[in-house]
């Protein structure tokens, strides 16, 4: 060939360059011209001429004919005999274990792996999947094993010649052994490689490619380099620096390698190598043995190794030798663990050289502890499985060791944060990361506590179970054995006792953890409030744009929690006396200032407020979990802890909550404009979060919720009927609000916290009825409604809410005088439709104001004031299109409107109105306001420029769709049928016509690029599906022409929609609408709708099969999406028919033809015979339920996994 003697004998590296592009081109096009036997003679001719070359040619010339070499023996891999697959591996074997340098057989066996992998960089073979799939298979069970072995033997020789010369004397000059490609690559693609799975199921699956829903990133399936050598169809790789590392999801683990692998990599010589050679790399400086980035890739191998997992490395047909190898595994690892770890500990951890190996430290450890509690033992103990904890603890001797260190570096970790934020280099982080904790030392110490808090959950499910069990484990537990089911590691592993001495050596190490986290976070407080100081008013943060630490810190502070109940007489006793000592030095200071003693003291009152909102905040995650329904209960540990006090002065449980109490109390009863001004809004705002979080599990609790309480906390918070103080807890309560809203009148998250707490309340009935109980409600609530002008618009919604659910709970004389003060509020605000000067900017705010608190009130709906809101509704609706139409040019007012309406549709029980009368009344309200609407927006969809991202308008779109899919499941109680339960006919047609002019007001009123936006479309396609599920006849009926070829368009559109939600729901439509016309037929609708419908039909026809056969597909969505494509077939079995005789057609061989035809006959045979598809074809109704797609599951997946096999290309 002419490209090849440009190659051998050509001197112009960009010459050699493109001619070997030209060999690739003409080897992949030709190769049935070519022949195997002249491809694989070019082969071996290009393999020869990069040996004999190798260090002529320039590397960027090298490494594309190497590439070349790969992508040939690929394109031959199929055709070619094992007999000649072997022969080749074996040249390349050998030629690795030459370790020249370059390596040709390593820069081979790299692209040759990358190839055979798939993924976007492969090259383009346009040959089936079935073609890759098949080289993909033979390749990793037979061949890939042999080259990993021989990049094992290249590592060990040249640690083995690193070792020697570490002490020998330095030579003059030496070269630097700077590799493009080494064995260590070999190994970090090996393990990054995703095996062919042996179940047939998910083997087929993956002829389908990436779910719709996953997303890859960071080091998801990817080598060192940044290569995926995991999948067929991998998407681009990402960049792999930095702390992409971190990234640790279900798709970030080790993969599951196969039984054969087995003595090879749980060989502890193998596993000791990579630890081994990462330390060889730190030691030759010089790179005179590893070239440089080698440790890098040697820490990602022990990254992956660290986390191997699965049945085919450690079952076993006896159960004994399964777990007996599991603990030598775990044992090794964590001997080079453990070695590493201490490293690190001696590292300088704020440096910038130490990051690459502290976060691969931490992400070795949670690889490791993770696939450790991923799987259960074999060893069965009393009839239970061993846990995996007990197993290790057991069987390892270092796994207390182990444990003891990693705590150590974790309390490294915050110590050197801790550096961080005292020295200089401070100023450094808040610059270039902005704050400590985004710097990769904490990032790195969230990787850890994740790991941690996995044990210690494991722990506590253990110790719930058996403490739930009959039967407990006894001390004298001899394993089951003999029956096949279990067999025992070694000796008796009593779990009780080796899991119990577990947990109380987790409960010494959270001491410190604890401790050190308190440390960071108080000194974190001091750097804080140094920063304010300094900062320029030009550089002053709008704190209302930052989120908030509660939710920032969230995993942190849980991670606090789960430490703090190991031990929670030590936690509160220490939390408690921190809050204690720090409120008591603040209110020292106010008094210093009070008196005129010091004017010096706003950066230690400043100090003290940042303190204590962050021991707030884990006082707050420790005494109670989230939530604020009835459910959420005292936990565990408290309440154990509580009993053990003699009386409530000595439990720091009631004393913490009692003196955040107090705390509350002093900072809003400040009077004195001069001190006030010195209280602290953020400290103000998480003392109501805490409370929130906290009063409604431990105010009035229900005593049977609970086996045994605590008298103290019966004494402190239980009802009077218990002898309790908590109704006077309330009442204390209920009296800082008022004071909370004059002092903060302003501060917007202020006032919606303490709305939140009253809601929170107001979710437990025993609380709310203590405070509408209360002589302050009624005060309280006159003082909320005479002052609502001077709150925050933004909170008039939620105060309206909470007032209104809590009135529910008061005697029906005082429900309905406080109702009536609510609706006189919001009437108030709709005074202004008739003003004279509408358009008048302060009429317009009032209006929007009325609103957004009838807003309120509709979400406060409940059984008791269900009729009452009713009612507000009927006699708002004229206001309502009113409002439409006298400010149909305004965007806010008409969006309130149709927010007010969905929530109205949301929360608004349709059952509950007494009669038909009114349930065509609010169905006819609606359909009204819905006309108005669509009459005013209709002409501004043509006329507006506005894209498809304006934020707003697509909020609009989203809340109209929300509003009728509401309707419809309020109207129709997801019923399987148009006949609703909860009316008559009459009614429900009426309510149909309302839904589907919903429908058409969504399309006349919105822009398809609208409608095709992500968020969006999910809520228009769930919207649709249900519509065509409860009321397709409604449809045929009463929706346009127009707005059907809409909808069908949309539908077209999602057949290949990448979002999972919007292609299952387009099935779905596809299903049941397709099911009403084949059982129905087309002859009640129009001759025009008919036509429309035909030519629908063949268009979702086509695009459905050919997405099924040739796009990247989600398995998940095979049974929907091939119902549908039934279903359709059934309906117009000629273009069926068509559609796969264009596919025969254009097939490249007649072998392949015949091959479709044969597959297109048996699922024709597999349709004919299928009972589900009989019954489908048998069934009436005006809504014939769609085929059952389980049934088709199987045949399904054999026809689209054969022609997929043939006609998806790559």
């Amino acid at each position: 060939m002419l490209a090849y003697d440009q190659v051998a004998h050509s001197s112009v590296p960009t010459a050699m360059f493109f001619a070997l592009g030209g060999i690739k081109e003409s080897v992949v096009a030709s190769f049935a011209v070519l022949g195997l036997e002249e491809a694989l003679i070019l082969r071996d001719d290009l393999f020869q001429l990069a040996c004999s070359k190798s260090r002529a040619l320039e590397s960027f010339v090298l490494e594309r004919l190497c590439w070349v070499i790969a992508v040939i023996t690929k394109r031959a891999w199929v055709e070619s005999s094992e007999q000649r697959r072997a022969a080749f591996v074996k040249t390349l074997c050998e030629d690795i274990l030459l370790n020249n340098s370059p390596s040709i057989g390593i820069i081979v066996t790299t692209n040759l792996i990358d190839e055979i992998a798939g993924g976007s960089k492969c090259a383009e073979f346009n040959l089936p999947w079935e073609f890759h799939y098949s080289c993909k298979t033979s390749f990793e069970n037979t061949h890939m094993v042999h080259l990993f072995e021989a990049a094992l033997k290249v590592m060990h020789r040249k640690l083995q010649k690193s070792m020697e010369m570490r002490n020998a004397p330095p030579g003059g000059g030496h070269t630097i052994a700077y590799e493009r490609r080494s064995a260590l690559h070999i190994a970090d693609r090996v393990f990054s490689w995703s095996f062919t799975p042996q179940d047939d199921n998910h083997a087929a699956m993956s002829s389908f490619g990436h779910s719709r829903t996953s997303m890859t990133g960071g080091n998801a399936g990817k080598g060192a380099s940044g290569q995926n050598s995991g999948d067929i169809d991998d998407d681009d790789d990402l960049n792999n620096s930095g702390m992409a590392i971190l990234d640790n999801d279900d798709q970030n683990r080790t993969p599951l390698f196969p039984q054969q692998w087995r003595s090879l990599l749980l060989d502890n010589d193998v596993i000791n190598l990579f630890f081994s050679v990462y330390e060889a790399t730190l030691n030759d400086q010089m790179h005179a043995y590893f070239s440089p980035g080698s440790s890098h890739i040697a820490l990602q191998c022990m990254i992956q190794i660290s986390g191997l997992r699965g049945k085919g490395l450690f079952a076993s047909d006896n159960s004994k030798d399964g777990d007996s190898e599991r603990v030598r595994y775990a044992q090794v690892i964590m001997q080079n663990q453990l070695r590493v770890i201490r490293h690190v500990c001696t590292m300088d951890l704020a440096s910038d050289g130490s990051e690459d190996i502290v976060v691969a430290a931490t992400q070795m450890i949670r690889r490791f502890i993770e696939a450790q509690l991923g799987e259960l033992p074999c060893t069965v103990v009393a009839g239970k499985r061993l846990h995996p904890l007990a197993l290790l603890a057991a069987g390892v001797p270092e796994t207390l060791e182990y444990f003891s260190d990693t705590s150590k570096l974790i309390c490294s970790l915050l110590q050197a944060a801790a550096g961080i934020v005292k020295s200089d280099s401070a100023n450094f982080v808040d610059d270039d990361f902005g704050d400590v904790d985004n710097y990769f030392v904490m990032q790195a110490f969230d990787e850890l506590a994740s790991a941690w808090s996995a044990v210690i959950d494991e722990i506590n499910e253990w110790a719930y179970l058996d403490k739930s069990s009959d039967t407990a484990y006894p001390n004298d537990a001899k394993p089951t054995s003999g029956d096949g089911n279990g067999g025992l590691y070694t000796g008796q592993i009593d779990s009780r006792s080796v899991l119990t001495s577990f947990m109380q050596f987790l409960t010494t190490t959270a001491y410190m953890i604890r401790s050190q986290y308190i440390q960071l976070r108080m000194l974190m407080c001091e750097d804080s409030v140094l920063a304010s100081d300094s900062r320029s008013e030009t550089q002053t943060i709008d704190q209302g744009l930052l989120a908030k630490d509660y939710v920032v810190y969230e995993d942190q502070l849980q991670f606090f929690a789960l430490l703090a109940r190991l031990d929670i007489r030590t936690s509160v006793d220490r939390l408690h006396e921190s809050l204690r000592s720090r409120c008591a030095a603040l209110q020292s200071e106010f008094g210093r200032l009070e008196h005129a003693i010091d004017s010096g003291s706003q950066r230690t009152i400043d100090l003290l407020h940042e303190q204590i909102h962050w021991i707030v905040l884990m006082i707050g995650y420790t005494l109670a979990d989230s939530g604020t329904s009835e459910r959420v209960l005292i936990p565990g540990p408290v309440t154990e802890y509580s009993k053990t006090c003699a009386s409530t002065e000595q439990d720091h449980t009631v004393q913490a909550i009692m003196s955040m109490l107090q705390l509350l109390q002093f900072e809003l009863t400040i009077y004195s404009s001069t001190l006030a001004s010195y209280c602290s809004p953020l400290l103000a705002e998480t003392l109501f979060w805490a409370l929130r979080r906290i009063a409604p599990v431990y105010l009035l609790f229900d005593r049977s919720d609970y086996r045994e309480v605590s008298q103290s906390i019966v004494a402190a918070f239980g009802t009077t009927l218990d002898g309790g103080n908590g109704a006077a807890v309330v009442g204390g309560l209920l009296a800082l609000v008022k004071p909370a809203f004059e002092l903060w009148i302003s501060e917007e998250d202020v006032l919606q916290m303490c709305i939140d707490m009253l809601l929170a309340f107001a979710q437990r009935a025993s609380i709310a009825q203590a405070i509408t109980g209360s002589s302050l409600f009624a005060p309280l609530m006159q003082y909320l409604i005479g002052n609502m002008h001077r709150f925050p618009e933004t909170t008039h919604s939620s105060i309206v809410e909470a007032l209104a659910v809590l009135c529910c709970h008061s005697p029906s004389v005082e429900h309905e005088q406080g109702f009536a003060k609510l609706k006189s509020l919001i009437l108030g605000g709709f005074s202004q439709v008739a003003a004279s000067q509408p358009q008048d900017p302060r009429a317009i705010g009032r209006i929007l104001d009325g609103l957004d608190m009838m807003d309120g009130m509709l979400a406060a709906a409940n059984l008791r004031n269900m009729d009452m809101i009713f009612d507000l509704l009927f006699e708002v609706q004229p206001l309502f299109e009113q409002l439409m139409s006298t400010y149909a040019s305004d965007e806010n007012i008409p969006r309130k409107v149709i927010q007010a309406i969905e929530s109205a549709c949301r929360y608004l029980d349709i059952s509950s109105l007494p009669d038909n009368e009114h349930m065509l009344r609010h169905s006819r309200n609606l359909r009204s306001i819905l006309h108005v609407y669509q009459k005013t927006h209709q002409g501004q969809v043509i006329t507006s420029q506005a894209s498809a991202t304006d934020f707003e308008s697509l909020g609009d779109v989203t809340t109209l769709i929300s509003a009728i899919s509401y309707l419809v499941h309020n109207e129709m109680g997801f019923s399987p049928n148009e006949a609703s339960p909860s009316m008559c006919k009459q009614v429900s047609d009426d309510f149909g016509e309302t839904e589907v002019f919903g429908i058409y007001c969504i399309h006349t009123t919105t822009t398809p690029p609208q409608l095709s936006t992500p968020n969006v479309l999910r809520a228009y396609m769930q919207l649709l599906s249900d519509m065509v599920q409860y009321r397709t006849p409604s449809l045929i009926r009463w929706l346009p022409v127009q707005t059907w070829r809409s909808i069908l368009d949309e539908l077209v559109g999602g057949v290949d929609n990448d979002i999972y939600d919007v292609g299952r729901r387009t099935y779905e439509v596809i299903g049941k609408l397709g099911a009403f016309i084949k059982i129905n037929g087309l002859k009640v609708v129009s001759d025009e709708l008919g036509e429309l419908f035909r030519q629908g039909i063949r268009r979702l026809l086509s695009k459905l099969l050919r997405a099924l056969l040739f796009s990247t597909f989600d398995a998940e969505l095979v049974e929907s999406a091939g119902a549908a494509l039934i279903t359709l077939g059934l309906i117009d079995p000629d273009h069926l028919r068509s559609c796969f005789g264009e596919l025969f057609e254009h097939s490249d061989s007649a072998m392949f033809a015949d091959r479709l035809s044969a597959t297109f006959s048996r699922l024709n045979a597999e349709i004919e015979s299928n009972e589900a598809v009989h019954a489908f074809l048998n069934s009436t109704g005006p809504i014939p339920d769609p085929i059952d797609s389980a049934s088709l599951r199987q045949p399904l997946f054999d026809f689209l996994v054969n022609t997929r096999a043939v006609l998806r290309v790559k």
